[in-house]
């Protein structure tokens, strides 16, 4: 989030439809007041800007200001609950100011706690009666409560502006709905979201009329995305309409390969393709549903506008009017983790219920997240659990991965091993990266027979995987082995990636192993600009650069390899380099340590 000036007396509302950003708490209208985030990061001293001189005992004082920048900084951070702690702090010393009410009202919203953004947009409407966000959170919480009448008129009153324009369409008739008064006509000429919801609003009354009209005018529109897509293509299984359904799941199972999005719902999209009579799930049954659908739908319009704060209020807002969807909690687990909250986020994916196509994914998320924390033992626990309730097979492939990202192989060896058998003796091609990932342990263990012999089997499935070309090639390289196969697989691999600096890496490396030192030089200066910074790389051009003679340039590599290099031993033999040169001849084979081929197996 972009840190900009504030001051506390003026706190615009934010809501140009074109920015989708509507937080109170990001601006001062550009008056020029400090930026104390900028000072907080400095090199300033204290003493140069506190005023007066301060006692230490003066820093245990509780002050306005003080509980005013301690909530700015976590907000900063996006610790919503901590920033509304000290916010509560400061509309004590000033209960009547409607600013501050306003940007409680938010941050109460952001940290999970409706009833007390409701309450406070109670208070904020009773010095400012026409709020925009006050109005619109009090019209949610009256379609919660079924209090559809009340809610249209509070809705009605939102003034006229860019985002309350768009959302309060839809919300107003989903409220209409139980009196089946909608406007479907004005609703689909809207816009494409709006559309969308005329198509769920029919499907909710019980017949769609016109069904390829919604069709058309979604995706004409550009309004579909993965979700939205799937919905509409249950309403269509459930209204009967073979052609559109049938050409909306197919289309989406075209995609899965490049999807993951669409991955996980595999399994579900085949089913209800062939069984339209189970698309009953996502089933909208009452308006505040519908409504929590609309403000989801804002909320993943939001993200991918890198709007998080605003998206996560509507998230919340989805949450609080259908406590169980899934989807948002899924969405609201992904927007703590770009926050760095990964408690929270684990909490979020952990919630998601069990029938959800989105629960094995999430229960892997949770066990990559405590990875992730550094809690190895206690994801592999949650994964053997997890195998043991669902039998799912790649919570134990990611047993393995756990393991071999920890350089525990022969660990890992034994889970990959656990989940071959759990798949009869046998891998299928739907499991070829288990392949991959023994394969890897098997030649980080020093097992060369074997990893050799899985990763020409995982060959055999995905013939054009670039990482696993790269992987086994570089492996034969490494043995002084088939090198023309290895440098064939290589070179096939950065035909299929040109733009991955360690796979240029490997080829160039190949090119020096087998002394072909100007073509090595070639490739691994393409390699350096693709990466600039990897000591690996840098270390290999300095290499190739002294055989051809180049022993300024190498020097200058080595250098910039040692400014990079972590490992002690890899550091000293840089030293080496830097002072006395090496040997014209050809040295061993070593890949680029910044490439670990686990981040590279899902590509």
């Amino acid at each position: 989030m972009m840190f900009k000036n504030r001051k506390i007396a003026h706190v615009p509302l934010l809501l140009g439809f074109s920015a989708l950003a509507f937080l109170a708490a990001c601006d001062d209208n550009g008056n020029g007041s400090s930026n104390w985030a900028d000072w907080f990061k400095s090199d300033i001293k204290p003493a140069t800007v506190m005023i007066g001189g301060l006692n230490p005992s003066d820093f245990v004082r509780e002050t306005q200001s003080g509980n005013y920048l301690a909530g700015q900084f976590a907000q900063y951070r996006q610790d919503w609950t901590t920033a509304n702690l000290y916010l509560d702090k400061i509309m004590k010393l000033d209960p009547s100011n409607v600013e501050l009410q306003q940007r409680a009202m938010v941050l109460a919203m952001q940290a999970g706690d409706a009833s007390r953004a409701i309450m406070l947009a109670r208070k904020v409407l009773e010095g400012d009666n026409r709020n925009t966000l006050a109005l619109l959170f009090i019209g949610v919480d009256q379609i919660a409560r079924q209090e559809y009448g009340a809610a249209v008129d509070t809705l009605a009153k939102m003034p006229k502006n860019g985002i309350a324009d768009f959302i309060r369409p839809i919300l107003i008739a989903w409220a209409k709905t139980p009196e089946k008064k909608v406007d479907l006509e004005t609703l689909i000429a809207t816009g494409p979201l709006h559309a969308y919801h005329a198509l769920l609003i029919s499907d909710y009354l019980g017949k769609v009329n016109d069904p390829e009209r919604y069709f058309i005018t979604v995706l004409t529109g550009g309004g579909a995305d993965v979700h939205i897509l799937e919905m509409m293509g249950d309403v269509y299984a459930r209204q009967g309409n073979e052609t559109l359904y049938k050409k909306i799941y197919d289309t989406l199972l075209e995609q899965a390969p490049q999807s993951a999005a669409i991955a996980s719902h595999v399994g579900l999209l085949k089913d209800k393709r062939d069984n339209p009579e189970k698309a009953t799930a996502s089933r909208i049954t009452t308006p505040a549903q519908g409504a929590a659908e609309a403000f989801f739908n804002m909320a993943r319009i939001l993200t991918n506008d890198q709007s998080p704060d605003s998206a996560l209020v509507f998230a919340r807002i989805a949450q609080h009017l259908y406590p169980t969807k899934d989807e948002a909690k899924i969405l609201m687990a992904q927007m703590m983790v770009k926050a760095e909250h990964i408690p929270e986020a684990i909490e979020f994916f952990k919630s998601v219920r069990p029938e959800s196509p989105d629960y094995l994914e999430a229960q892997r998320s949770v066990a990559e997240l405590l990875e992730k924390e550094g809690n190895i033992e206690e994801a592999v626990v949650f994964l053997n659990q997890s195998y043991d309730r669902l039998k799912d097979i790649n919570a134990l492939i990611q047993i393995g991965d756990v393991y071999r990202r920890a350089e525990r192989h022969e660990d890992a060896i034994k889970a990959y091993d656990r989940a071959q058998d759990a798949l009869g003796g046998k891998v299928s091609s739907d499991y070829w990266s288990l392949l991959y990932a023994r394969g890897m342990s098997y030649e980080r263990s020093g097992n060369l027979k074997k990893a050799e012999d899985d990763l020409q089997a995982a060959m055999a499935f995905q013939p054009n995987q670039p990482y696993l070309l790269n992987y086994l090639g570089y492996s034969w390289a490494d043995q002084g082995k088939n090198l023309d196969q290895s440098l064939e697989l290589i070179q096939k691999a950065v035909t299929l990636k040109p733009d991955d600096g360690y796979i240029v890496d490997s080829l160039g490396w190949v090119y020096y192993k087998t002394g072909k030192f100007e073509n090595a030089v070639a490739e691994l200066e393409k390699a350096v600009e693709l990466v600039p910074y990897d000591s690996t790389i840098n270390d290999h051009l300095g290499d190739a650069y002294w055989q051809v003679g180049r022993k300024n340039e190498a020097r200058f590599q080595w250098q910039r390899a040692l400014n990079h290099a972590k490992d002690d031993a890899e550091k000293a033999k840089l030293e080496v380099k830097i002072s006395d040169g090496i040997k014209i001849e050809v040295a061993p084979v070593k890949q680029a340590k910044t490439q670990e081929p686990d981040a590279t197996i899902k590509q």
